[in-house]
């Protein structure tokens, strides 16, 4: 039983399972919005639920991450790592959209639909994690900067 907290340790030191665990959370209150928006009380068509859950999901990742997986780093303001972040995960959220819209216009098997809305996600976390760590969190200088050192 000791082992189990320093194995978290040993994990929560590696930035990827950090932004793992973020994902996750992001995820599971993406995944309540859309069920419950598209599928279980069907408010909205389960596109629109796509669109409504993952910005949702977008803003909460997005903040759990700059605080617990890329605090550590110099980067961006927060402003423009906000706007980076938004450009890298639209890859992901037009895939997860389109996944589910396609599904949608083929069947109305809820069964589908959450199969197409799970694919999405995991081809959106490979596309959103590469653009978190090349681009979002990682250090670039400002144009005005640059400028000023010529």
């Amino acid at each position: 039983m000791e082992r189990l907290p320093r194995i978290a340790h040993v994990l929560w030191q590696k930035r990827i399972y950090r932004v793992a665990l973020m994902g996750i959370v992001a995820a599971a209150v993406q995944s309540t919005l859309f069920v419950i928006l598209g599928i279980w009380l069907t408010l909205v068509r389960p596109s629109t639920a796509v669109l409504i859950s993952t910005e949702t999901a977008l803003l909460i990742n997005f903040y759990l991450n700059n605080r617990f997986s890329f605090n550590g780093s110099p980067h961006a303001s927060l402003p423009l790592r906000l706007v980076r972040y938004h450009t890298t995960v639209l890859g992901s959220f037009f895939c997860q959209w389109l996944f589910v819209f396609v599904t949608e216009h083929i069947t109305t098997n809820m069964y589908a639909l959450l199969t197409a809305y799970a694919a999405g996600a995991i081809l959106g976390f490979a596309i959103s994690y590469t653009g978190y760590r090349l681009w979002v969190w990682e250090h670039h200088e400002e144009a005005s900067s640059s400028s000023s050192k010529i």
